[in-house]
């Protein structure tokens, strides 16, 4: 008897413990370094409040020019930064490997010269979201890409150089976006070949499942 009231009795310590842990953890604001070259302009750096949280806003703060060392301080645990990259930045993606900037949520390379090779300088980012279109890759430079344990929202719209076929590296990615064609109005119509692109990218991503059942939303 007196052994299992020791045990009771420890358990009804831990768990207030455990729990004024737990709180604590979650009202805490993520900090981290970025280290960026202080030779080189990799674009704008800005905050980013995360709008797929339904209980949070649409915020934005602006940082800087990501040049140099920033030490960051995150207002909150659904933002995030957010790195948008000017239209030559080919030759600066090769920056993008050191290891302090794994923990960039966003990358903006939308109407960039970027080409599929440099897409492996991004393989250490754990990325919300990363913005390619309008850029001339083919899509085999995803293969350096991994889901984000959130969600994955990757923007592809424009890629005229695009081969469905790379597509098939998104498929199992049960949490993710994947924009091909511009959104629009449930009344404008789609060209034949955006609708030949939707159905060929389905049927390599999802085999032809539904939706919810495939988990990758194909837009």
């Amino acid at each position: 008897m007196t052994l299992v009231r020791a045990r009771v009795q420890r358990g009804r310590v831990l768990v207030p413990v455990f729990s004024i842990i737990l709180l604590a953890s979650c009202n805490v604001s993520p900090s981290f370094t970025l280290e960026f070259p202080v030779d080189a302009d990799l674009g704008e750096l800005w905050l980013i409040e995360d709008v797929n949280c339904f209980t949070c806003g649409n915020g934005e703060e602006y940082l800087g020019r990501a040049s140099g060392t920033y030490e960051v301080r995150l207002p909150a645990q659904h933002w995030y930064v957010s790195l948008r990259m000017p239209r030559g930045a080919s030759h600066l993606m090769e920056h993008l490997a050191h290891p302090s900037l794994s923990t960039i949520g966003d990358i903006d390379l939308w109407g960039s010269d970027i080409r599929d090779e440099d897409l492996r300088y991004v393989a250490g980012i754990n990325l919300r979201s990363i913005n390619l279109g309008g850029t001339a890759i083919t899509g085999a430079g995803v293969e350096h890409m991994a889901p984000h344990q959130k969600w994955t929202w990757i923007n592809l719209q424009g890629c005229d150089n695009l081969d469905p076929q790379f597509l098939a590296h998104f498929r199992g990615w049960k949490r993710a976006t994947i924009r091909l064609v511009s959104q629009r109005s449930s009344n404008e119509p789609y060209s034949e070949a955006e609708l030949a692109l939707l159905k060929k990218a389905r049927e390599t991503i999802c085999d032809g499942a539904p939706e919810e059942i495939c988990g990758t939303q194909i837009r």
